[in-house]
């Protein structure tokens, strides 16, 4: 038997006419993991992105490196930078971006 086992006539000379006929489609799925994944990956570079443009350089790409960053930035009065600056972790506050600022003093 060459048609599909839906195939209301039974009289196709393969199962790819069988399909045809019937015009199957074949469709993605657009709620996988993997493409929720990607998404986030995504958001997370564009924020780096921009990040970078503002001449921020956080300790990594992810949202919470970058966050991290933004708000070392604000409380130092200048922008972040991961190579130089203590871990973004540590400035949070002015008090303590004053004590980074006068090296440690």
């Amino acid at each position: 038997m060459a048609c599909r086992s839906g195939c209301k006539t039974k009289d196709h000379s393969s199962w790819a006419e069988c399909a045809r006929d019937a015009n199957v489609k074949v469709a993605a799925t657009t709620t996988s993991r993997n493409r929720d994944g990607f998404d986030q990956t995504r958001r997370d570079l564009k924020a780096y992105k921009e990040a970078r443009s503002a001449g921020i350089q956080p300790e990594g790409t992810t949202m919470d490196k970058i966050n991290a960053a933004k708000t070392a930035t604000k409380a130092m009065g200048r922008p972040y930078n991961a190579n130089t600056d203590p871990p973004a972790s540590l400035i949070q506050t002015k008090k303590a971006a004053k004590f980074v600022a006068n090296g440690g003093d």
